[in-house]
């Protein structure tokens, strides 16, 4: 892995970290998720979740990295294909599935779903614009 690939995937992690922080908290649809999930909001950020959101956002800019030079396409509506493909594929059939069968409100998908395609859609634009030749 060379080291502007290794940087790209630093810096979609840290993107996607960061959009997904924004998209849950109180200013976006914070209030509504802790109401629709019955979580409660804890008065300190627990280390261990957070290291272990960093890891799984390392993971998938790794393989959306990997994808997006597979496709080897310089193009931005490449990216924005394959980000949008992915997210059909899998977070919003994943979380379809969890309103048909176990009873998810929709709203929580919806609120999900969009992280997710904010999530996929920022990792594989900084991931194309880092990487582009």
């Amino acid at each position: 892995m060379t080291k502007r690939k290794v940087i790209g995937a630093i810096l979609a992690t840290v993107c996607a970290f960061a959009a997904s922080s924004l998209w849950y908290s109180p200013l976006l649809f914070g209030r509504q998720f802790l109401e629709l999930s019955g979580v409660r909001a804890s008065a300190q950020p627990d280390g261990v979740k957070i290291a272990a959101e960093m890891l799984r956002n390392v993971l998938l800019a790794f393989v959306i990295g990997q994808l997006l030079a597979i496709q080897a396409s310089n193009r931005l509506r490449g990216a924005i294909g394959l980000a949008a493909i992915l997210w059909l594929g899998f977070p919003f059939t994943l979380l379809s599935g969890s309103v048909l069968w176990q009873n998810v409100p929709l709203e929580l998908a919806f609120i999900h779903c969009g992280d997710w395609l904010i999530k996929i859609l920022l990792m594989s634009l900084t991931l194309w614009f880092i990487n582009r030749s």
